[in-house]
């Protein structure tokens, strides 16, 4: 016979269904407040507010993007124009900083109670001839960490054709002008004494490398244009982040003509550095006068080159008129631009007002040429007397050598004519219109190295006789 099976009373029943219930309700109530405990220090942007207002310049306004989550605040400011594939490529930046802020919160374990975070991106608008602008975005972050973070975008906008203009279209997408520019701010970086303690030479280096993309960090600001780098990008220390700035009269002569400005300095990024001379040292100073002439400038300046010699090019305004590529090719190359007045008269024989006019008017040719004036004067024929003088700026610079190529014109005869005359700190008088000066010059440059001169502008000579 089966054993009769014993019934579990109901008390025991109701006991069994209370604990699993209050096992059940134990671990939900776990699950629920560690969820609400994860989602509270998640940094979700909950809440924003975009709006925009009209700023003091027609066709742009500024645009702000505000969080109202106390846990992820961010104000981020930025501009908007009438062009909406520039708004766009803005928006893309201000939209990819604020994801990175975002993100970067959420990869966070666990948000330190004292820690406030941040993102600030300040907008600053430059105007510049009325037309142009220059948008200075500085993106400020902060999520933790003894510093905060900051870098800077910038937009360098033309409000009349409605576009972006870029550091390749500032320089006129000149190569050789960007390695002038990329020497200037390396130079300026590595020679600044208040970033002495904190430079990283490879850094900077590298973040001058003669590329347009390196440079479109740019603003211009009142009489310089500035160029940013971010903090650590080339020295150790955020606290001395450096803006190079580079006068403006001084980088003109690089600068598309639309962006060019009235130069009054002599001294720009195209002239020659200023070198240290012996006054007992042997130097000579080279000069050409009547130029300049296609094809026999031309190979003057690469003989001149050959030798790594810096001359000084004395100009007529009726020809720099005609021949403005080839005045800047000579300035472009390290040499010393001089006046030599519009039509080669005789001076003296002239009137105050015909002098000042043969000045004036070759004067202008040069600015208008290269963007800045004669450094030097050279009075045709040497002729020059206190009432010429008086109308004349700058120098007057005359020599002490003339090979009479303007007499001979035969190559072969230009040496000669240096060896017989030759002394030291002596100014030669060659004239670059003529070929046969061209094609003699070589020989000379050879003579004059072998005999250990230097060669220097006229305006160095002025400067080194003036010690003595």
């Amino acid at each position: 016979m089966q054993p009769r099976k014993r019934r579990r009373k109901p008390m025991i029943d109701f006991i069994l269904i209370a604990v699993l219930a209050s096992l059940t309700a134990a671990v939900v109530f776990f699950v629920l407040s560690d969820s609400s405990k994860n989602q509270a220090n998640e940094p979700k942007e909950k809440a924003n507010h975009i709006s925009t207002e009209n700023s003091a310049f027609e066709g742009i306004s500024i645009a702000t993007d505000t969080s109202n989550n106390p846990k992820v605040p961010y104000a981020l400011h930025y501009p908007k124009t009438e062009n909406d594939a520039f708004n766009k490529e803005v928006r893309a930046y201000v939209t990819t900083a604020k994801k990175a802020y975002l993100a970067e919160l959420e990869s966070l374990d666990q948000q330190d109670e004292d820690i406030v975070p941040s993102l600030n991106i300040d907008l600053e608008t430059v105007p510049f001839k009325e037309h142009y602008f220059s948008f200075v975005l500085t993106n400020t972050t902060y999520t933790g960490g003894a510093d905060e973070k900051s870098m800077v975008k910038t937009y360098f906008y033309d409000n009349v054709n409605k576009q972006q203009v870029t550091a390749a279209e500032l320089l006129g997408n000149n190569k050789e002008y960007l390695n002038k520019l990329a020497e200037y701010v390396q130079n300026d970086l590595l020679t600044n004494e208040e970033l002495q303690a904190s430079i990283i030479t490879d850094n900077v280096m590298a973040a001058t490398t003669p590329k347009f993309e390196n440079f479109e960090r740019f603003a211009i600001r009142g009489d310089a244009i500035e160029f940013y780098f971010d903090d650590y990008e080339v020295t150790a220390s955020a606290a001395s982040t450096p803006v190079v700035a580079v006068p403006l009269n001084f980088i003109n002569p690089i600068l598309a003509e639309a962006y060019q400005v009235e130069n009054t300095s002599a001294k720009n990024i195209l002239s020659p550095p200023v070198r240290e001379l012996d006054p007992n040292g042997k130097y000579v100073a080279l000069t050409f006068d009547d130029g300049p002439e296609p094809g026999s400038t031309e190979k003057i300046l690469d003989v001149l080159d050959k030798y790594n010699a810096k001359a000084t090019f004395f100009l007529l305004g009726n020809r720099v008129q005609y021949y403005p590529e080839l005045v800047q090719e000579e300035l472009k190359r390290g040499h010393e631009i001089g006046n030599h007045s519009w039509s080669h008269p005789v001076l003296t024989n002239l009137s105050v007002a015909q002098v000042q006019q043969e000045v004036n008017r070759t004067e202008e040719a040069i600015r208008n040429a290269i963007g800045q004036g004669a450094t030097v004067f050279r009075p045709p024929y040497g002729a020059v007397n206190d009432t010429v003088k008086a109308q004349i700026p700058t120098p007057v610079i005359l020599w002490s050598i003339d090979t009479l190529d303007w007499k001979h014109r035969n190559a072969s005869q230009l040496l000669p004519m240096v060896q017989k005359a030759m002394h030291n700190h002596a100014t030669i008088l060659m004239h670059d219109i003529h070929q046969s000066t061209a094609d003699g010059l070589d020989g000379v440059l050879a003579y004059l190295s072998a005999e250990g001169y230097e060669f220097i502008t006229v305006s160095e000579m002025e400067k080194l006789t003036s010690q003595k």
